[in-house]
């Protein structure tokens, strides 16, 4: 602002000048020199990596490794299978190094589903055999109701039905002309045999061969398919 003789008048404002805009070089210099020696690091580990020998057979590490890998491919004995559940044998052969080949031992080649419904009823090679490790061993499985008595029913004769699946008891008890029938859980546990596909005879009442009056009640003594029976040829 000027004063000229009690006049005021302004004049024009002072600038002052901007700063100059410089590139960030000194930035991009010390990232460029980072990366450089980042790059640097990895290539020197991995090469100190190749040449301490973890790839080397030669080296220390390679020579601990090699018994174990020795003793991997040793002869391995075939444990007992026969008579066991599926799902048992395949985890024994698995403990011991071995693999499980499935065979439907009826020739049927049904697929196997419900593995614990399936039991081992031979096996190739035998127990006690020696293999090599990994090696499969086939195991020929059917299931409990495999091995019921297949002889059609007579009019009048109590038919043999233990290890017939419930259903499969039931119409040949009553193709056979007896129609008071029940079942019971042979476990003690009171269960009810809602599908009575899911449940196999283990016992009967009245013996098969018998010529009992018509009347008489026959009762079925059941438990699940999928579990023991010594008389369906499983522990």
């Amino acid at each position: 602002m000027t004063i000229r003789g009690g006049d005021m008048s302004f004049g024009q404002p002072r600038r002052f000048p901007r700063p100059e805009r410089r590139a960030p070089w000194g930035l991009i210099i010390v990232m460029a020199i980072v990366l450089t020696v980042c790059c640097f690091v990895g290539l020197l580990f991995a090469t100190v990596q190749r040449i301490g020998g973890d790839d080397d057979p030669s080296s220390p590490a390679s020579a601990a490794a090699a018994p174990s890998g020795s003793a991997a491919r040793g002869p391995v004995s075939v444990p007992t299978l026969v008579g066991k559940r599926l799902p048992d044998a395949e985890q024994r052969l698995t403990s011991v190094g071995l693999d499980a080949h499935v065979v439907d031992a009826t020739g049927r080649n049904r697929v196997v589903l419900s593995r614990e419904n399936w039991i081992v009823r031979s096996q190739d090679p035998a127990a006690g055999r020696k293999v090599a490790a990994g090696s499969k061993i086939t195991l020929r499985v059917s299931k409990p109701t495999d091995v019921a008595s297949t002889q059609a029913p007579v009019d009048g004769v109590i038919p043999d039905v233990v290890c017939r699946d419930l259903q499969a008891a039931q119409d040949a008890m009553q193709a056979a002309g007896f129609f008071v029938l029940d079942s019971v859980d042979g476990t003690g546990k009171g269960r009810r045999q809602l599908v009575d596909r899911n449940w196999v005879v283990t016992g009967q009442s009245v013996a098969a061969g018998t010529r009992p009056v018509r009347s008489t009640r026959v009762l079925l003594t059941v438990v699940k398919i999928s579990e023991s029976t010594d008389r369906c040829g499983t522990s």
